[in-house]
This record gives structure tokens, C-alpha cells and sequence, in this order.
């Protein structure tokens, strides 16, 4: 699920696909332009942990 389209990270994406004990799901960038399904890279281990990591960089 895509949670923010960025001009740095392209997307960041909920891995539905790895709920944690909480049913929290982690926060990947996805490159999709690279080739066999596109690049990720984990940025947050939830999206509350990451919708407040974007607002105190937007707000600092």
C-alpha cells in the first residue's frame, strides 16, 4: 500500500505482507523502475513511526 509518493524515495510503501506482534506493518522506499520487482529499502518500522519522522523533518 502506498502511503507517500516523494521525489527522493519515489514511494514509500506499507509490506502488508509482515505485520509485526502488534499488526503493525514496516515502511519500505520502493523503487519501482529497478528490474525483478523493484528496489526496497526498509525506512520505518511502522507508520506511526514514520508519519512522525516526516513531520518533525517537515516542522525542524
Amino acid at each position: 500500500m502506498v502511503v507517500l509518493l516523494d521525489d527522493v524515495w519515489l514511494f514509500a510503501v506499507l509490506d502488508t505482507s509482515r505485520p509485526d506482534e502488534d499488526g503493525e506493518y514496516p515502511v519500505f522506499a520502493w523503487n519501482p523502475g529497478v528490474l525483478d520487482g523493484g528496489l526496497m529499502e526498509k525506512i520505518a518500522d511502522s507508520f506511526g513511526e514514520f508519519a512522525l519522522e516526516e513531520c518533525e523533518q517537515k516542522l525542524g
